[in-house]
Order: structure tokens, then sequence, then C-alpha cells
């Protein structure tokens, strides 16, 4: 492609703010003069594309001058290059017109005026935008496997448009560190590593089983409940246990609920006293006012959207509907445990909800995400049910959540 000549104008030479003056007059034009085409033969037709490529011809120039300053990223360049040869007069043979669509050709005109306009808002460009997401994405802060949003994007990286991002995204792509789904949803490249779901989730209830929340000889709970305190799907779940039944901490049986070894192929303590739990729950919450049952429950259904969505919230973000729940937590589970001392079944919800509370916090941002998440369910279980019966009939009669994205999504259904 030959780039146009340099053309002395405005265009070229003046201001990023009379540029932009200009660039919208010239949109205006354009509309003026698309509502003025009558060309029904081969002469009207190439008047009325002649009067587009007035419009355009003074803006090629800078266009070009873009494409270069675009150097740095394959598809800022790929970009221009498109939107200059759809909005440019082509070459043609002596004597023969052009046959191009006036429809497209003003589509593409209007295109090139409006990349030019976006062009002159101030901010960092594409290969700028590029580059901060590349050491976000190695510092950890996008984590592997997570969804980007655009616009926390455009705010974390001060990008003044999404279009900026979806390019610099685009060039990312390229590169092997993002994924971008034909429907556009865009996630960090995952790890060849990572666990699986349901290792995921039998490593956690290995956790608990370690710390003496399901003792030896302790039937867990259905797998209906642990779907929904696990936030996760039933095949997750079975996985997880037959994990779990194959390293011999488990034992399970086709028709009954799994249950803890006698003797399992782990070191196990003592089940922690809920009162000393409860205790160390309140030195782990922030001095003040304990958070009020609607904070409380706008944390849990926080914690849940954000895991139903595979969206990574930045770390503060977290951390702060975390300690809301922790701080909820020790005056939930010191009344539930006096109100229930000789339901086991219970005691040992309770003593999962206060290990989960209190567990140090992981560093990868997908599983901190989906931590929350259990805990967000956990505690709403006891929230909305300030008289609990057995854990079962709680759980399964617990009213769905609204998460954001529609009514009727239930804790413990998204995969």
């Amino acid at each position: 492609m030959s780039e146009p000549s340099p053309i002395p104008s405005l265009a070229a030479t003046g201001s990023a703010e009379s540029r932009s003056r200009e660039l919208r007059s010239a949109l205006h034009a354009l509309h003026r003069t698309s509502a003025r085409f009558t060309g029904r033969t081969p002469s009207g037709l190439a008047r009325d594309r002649e009067a587009v490529w007035t419009v355009v011809d003074p803006w090629l120039p800078l266009a070009a001058q873009r494409l270069r300053e675009a150097e740095r990223s394959p598809s800022d360049q790929a970009r221009w290059r498109e939107i200059i040869r759809e909005a440019r007069r082509p070459d043609t043979a002596a004597g023969e017109l052009p046959r191009q669509d006036m429809v497209m050709l003003v589509s593409a005109a209007r295109c090139l005026l409006r990349a030019l306009m976006e062009a002159e808002r101030p901010g960092p460009g594409v290969s700028a935008i590029t580059e901060r997401v590349r050491h976000a994405i190695h510092d950890g802060i996008y984590p592997s496997g997570s969804l980007l949003s655009l616009r926390r994007i455009a705010t974390d990286t001060a990008a003044p448009t999404l279009d900026r991002v979806e390019t610099a995204l685009r060039d990312l792509q390229g590169d092997g560190l993002v994924t971008i789904s034909p429907s556009g949803r865009t996630r960090v490249a995952g790890s060849a590593t990572r666990e699986s779901r349901s290792e995921q989730i039998a490593a956690w209830l290995r956790f608990l089983i370690r710390s003496g929340v399901y003792p030896p000889g302790t039937v867990l709970p259905s797998q209906l409940v642990l779907a929904r305190i696990l936030v996760s799907s039933g095949p997750d779940v079975v996985g997880a246990q037959r994990l779990l039944a194959d390293q011999q901490v488990l034992v399970a049986r086709h028709g009954r609920r799994c249950s803890v070894r006698r003797v399992p192929a782990i070191p196990v303590d003592d089940p922690p006293v809920l009162a000393d739990l409860v205790r160390a729950l309140r030195a782990r919450s922030a001095p003040g006012p304990q958070p009020t049952a609607e904070a409380t429950l706008a944390a849990c259904r926080q914690t849940h959207a954000w895991w139903s969505r595979r969206t990574i919230p930045p770390p503060r973000e977290t951390a702060d509907r975390t300690a809301t729940l922790t701080a909820a937590c020790a005056d939930l589970v010191s009344r539930a445990a006096l109100a229930h001392a000789q339901d086991q079944e219970v005691q040992a919800m309770l003593r999962h909800t206060a290990v989960t509370a209190l567990a140090e916090h992981p560093e990868d941002g997908w599983e901190q995400t989906w931590r929350a998440a259990c805990l967000g369910a956990l505690v709403r279980l006891l929230l909305l049910d300030t008289t609990p019966r057995l854990p079962s009939q709680t759980l399964t009669t617990a009213p769905p959540v609204e998460t954001g994205t529609g009514s009727g999504s239930q804790l413990g259904t998204s995969t």
C-alpha cells in the first residue's frame, strides 16, 4: 500500500483540539453529502463517490501518520492499514470507474474519521496499554485464568477509550498471554499446571479434614450441600470425593454419603473447639461495630457474583469483603453453637465456616475468589437462618441469590 502524500492542512499541522473540531465538522459534512446521494447512473455514482473522497482525502495524511506511530503494535498497524485501504480512493486503470458499493464506502469514510477522532484523545497509546497489561499479568495482578474486564483495564491503565484496550488485548492474544472467545470474552491464558476443579475442591476438603473440621468416622454433608457451600457443580464435587477415596481419605459407598475413614491416610488434628474459633474470629476482626445484616448479605452476594462470572477482583476488594464476612462470622457462629450444642452436623458446619474464615489467604487470585465465595455461601446460611435446622434442610430451602446478572441464580449452582 502506497501512503498518501502529505497535504499541508489543519489535519496535519493543527493542534489536537483543533483537529478534533475539524474531524467533527468532516463527519457532519459526510452526513450531509450522503443525504444528497441521487446517483442512479454510472455518472451519478461517480459524482457521489467523488463527493465522499473529497471529504476523506484531506485526512489521509494524518491517518498515514497514525499508521507510522503504531509501529510497536501489530494489531494497531493492521487496523490502520485496513481503515485507510477501505476509505481511500482506489487505484484504477485509465477510464475505468471503481465499482465500490456506496454504503460500504460511506461506512469506511465514517470509520476513518471516527478512528482519527479517537486517536486525538489524550492518554496512553495502544503499545503503552499493552505493556501495562503485560506487566500486570506477569506480576499476578491479573491471575492466570481470570476474566478481564475492558473497563477495569481502562481504569487500571488510564486508557481513554475501550477501543485502545481492545486493540492492546489483540496484541496480547498474539503473544499468547490472553485468549479472546468469539463472543469477545477475554481471559488471561491459563497455566498448563493449573489444578482441575475437582483437584482444587479435593485439596480444600483434605485441608478441612486434616484441620479436624470433619474428624475420622464423620459423615460428610450430602453432595447437594457440598455443592452449595463449595460453590461448585455436583460433578466436580463427586470427582473430588472420588479423588479422596482413591487417596484413602474418604469412604465412598454407592447411594450413601461419603464419610471420613476411621484411619485416614493423612494426619488429622483434634476437632477445634468452637469457643476457641470464635475468640480467634473476634481477634481477626477489625475493631469497631459489627457489620450490619445488610452489609454482610451484600458481601455474600458480591463474592458469589465474582466467582459465578469468573471475575478476579482487585486484591483490596477481595480483602474488604472477606473482612466483612469474617467479622460477621464471630457473632453468627457463637449464637448457632449455643443453640445447637448437641447437633454434631451443625457443629461440623460451624467449624467449617470458622476455619474457612480463619484460613490463610491463598496468593493465587483465582483461589482467593473461590475461597471468598465459599465463605460467603456459609455466612449467608447463618445470616438468613437465625435458628438453623439441620444443614441439609437449611441449605436445600435457601432462597435464590441475586447476582446482578438476573434473578434465580443460587449459590453453588455455577461451575
